[in-house]
């Protein structure tokens, strides 16, 4: 009886097993269009009575299918993604708003691709084009009040264009202030939402895992997005995560946050503050992040600082030709611009309120255009204060630096991309649902639980048939 009633334990203990396979597979199939489940089989071994024979088979857990190296590099990987696709967004946005196309005055190649041409109405270099003509008009006819009303008109246009760029470009930068809070209220959460995975999976470590190591790793990547993160596991399988070496999670629990603090130009910074030792470190590295920062910070200011510095050395050297004219009513000593850079500068109120006004001669002779030909000598002149450069030259040799530094991006965005999804697809070889292989796991345990039954059935069998000696 011992021998039968052990056999029939066994068998029973098969048929749970082969359920289990069968639910498993169910599980993976369900699955299939997950990009972030990994694929699971179950951990089974022999069961010992006692005395050391066999008592059957026992499933100990579920286990995923996971490369560890493979995901911690995807975890990287997307990082410098996020990083370079924050980048790009920026300096794209900064392209729109400069509203020309930026890389038209460029003699490389390769700047030939950084942009198309957006034909916006606040396009600076149109403006200086079309100020100059209009000077050397009235260099031909000093005296003629049209020509002069022209002149003023196109300066205005051009001052109009220059404010509006800094404008739109100061804008941005509280515009970034603001995604950058969005993003840290954001990643914060992402820091709840791993802690929280963390605990599931310590949880279950002891059976392999499964869904809540899938659940993990997709909360790690989530959080490496926003910034480059360091992981390490203790023994029990309880993770901590640093940021720029500033703990986080600290097994399993949040112990950190990314925070943010506006700079002395405005520009909001952000950092990773323990709130228990409250260490903190300023974001370097990767993530979506550090990658609207940087782009605010170099490629964009050095964009804005380039124009005010144009349009500050525009208004000095037009006054100091300007101010030693005479107007056509004798009078001396105005300026033709006012302001101090691209954000204020103007035309004089009081040349456009009187043509009359705009000092084009050296002497009361209506007809000399000395001075006239002097401004339109100082617009062709290269400045020792814009890099030996003309004033156009200048202009065109800064978009083409910008309009190189997004071909750069969207060049290094391409490979990014290339190497995130060879991961990826490497990944899903590992780890992804085979619905073939998955027919055929089914197919296997459908079988062995068959056999389990008949064997459960001829066990039942034998009983009958010594019940009824």
């Amino acid at each position: 009886m011992g021998g039968l009633l052990n056999t029939l334990e066994i068998a029973s203990s098969s048929l749970v097993a082969s359920r289990l396979g069968i639910e498993t597979a169910g599980v993976n199939i369900s699955n299939v269009n997950n990009p972030g489940y990994a694929r699971q089989r179950i951990i089974v071994e022999p069961r010992r009575d006692p005395t050391g024979a066999g008592a059957g088979v026992e499933v100990v857990g579920v286990k995923s299918l996971r490369d560890s190296i493979l995901d911690e590099q995807l975890i990287r990987e997307k990082s410098n993604q996020a990083y370079l696709e924050g980048f790009q967004r920026t300096l794209q946005i900064g392209q729109v708003l400069l509203g020309q196309q930026i890389d038209r005055q460029s003699a490389t190649p390769e700047a030939d691709t950084a942009a198309r041409d957006l034909g916006g109405q606040m396009a600076i270099a149109s403006g200086i084009s079309e100020f100059y003509n209009a000077l050397q008009a009235v260099t031909v006819s000093p005296g003629s009040v049209p020509d002069r009303t022209v002149l003023l008109l196109k300066a205005g246009q051009l001052t109009d264009k220059f404010n509006s760029v800094e404008s739109r470009f100061s804008t941005l930068k509280s515009d970034t202030n603001v995604d950058l809070n969005n993003q840290i209220k954001q990643a914060n959460q992402v820091i709840e939402l791993t802690a929280r995975a963390a605990n599931d999976n310590t949880a279950v470590n002891s059976t392999g895992g499964g869904i809540a190591k899938d659940t993990l790793q997709m909360r790690l990547e989530e959080l490496g997005a926003y910034a480059s993160v360091q992981t390490q596991y203790d023994d029990n399988n309880r993770i901590t995560v640093m940021i720029n070496g500033v703990e986080v999670i600290k097994d399993n629990s949040v112990v950190g946050k990314f925070e943010g603090a506006l700079d002395e130009s405005g520009g909001l910074q952000v950092s990773a503050k323990n709130t228990t030792s409250e260490a903190s470190a300023k974001l370097t590295g990767q993530g979506s992040i550090r990658g609207l920062i940087d782009a605010r910070d170099t490629i964009l200011e050095a964009l804005r600082v380039d124009i005010n510095l144009m349009a500050s050395e525009l208004i000095k050297g037009m006054n100091a030709v300007h101010e030693n004219g005479l107007g056509m009513d004798g009078l001396t000593g105005l300026s033709f611009f006012t302001g101090t850079d691209a954000s204020d500068i103007a035309v004089n109120s009081a040349l456009i309120d009187d043509v009359r006004k705009v000092q084009l001669s050296s002497n009361k002779d209506t007809g000399d255009n000395t001075v006239a030909a002097n401004l339109l000598k100082w617009l062709e002149a290269p400045q020792d204060t814009l890099d030996k450069l003309t004033l156009s030259q200048h202009y065109n040799e800064a978009v083409a630096t910008y309009g190189q530094e997004l071909s750069n991006i969207n060049s290094r965005l391409s490979d990014q991309n290339v190497i995130t999804h060879t991961l990826t697809q490497h990944r899903a070889g590992v780890s992804g649902v085979s619905l073939d292989e998955e027919m055929s796991s089914l197919i296997q345990y459908q079988r062995a639980y068959q056999s389990s039954a008949k064997l459960i059935s001829t066990i039942d069998e034998l009983f009958q048939t010594i019940l009824s000696m």
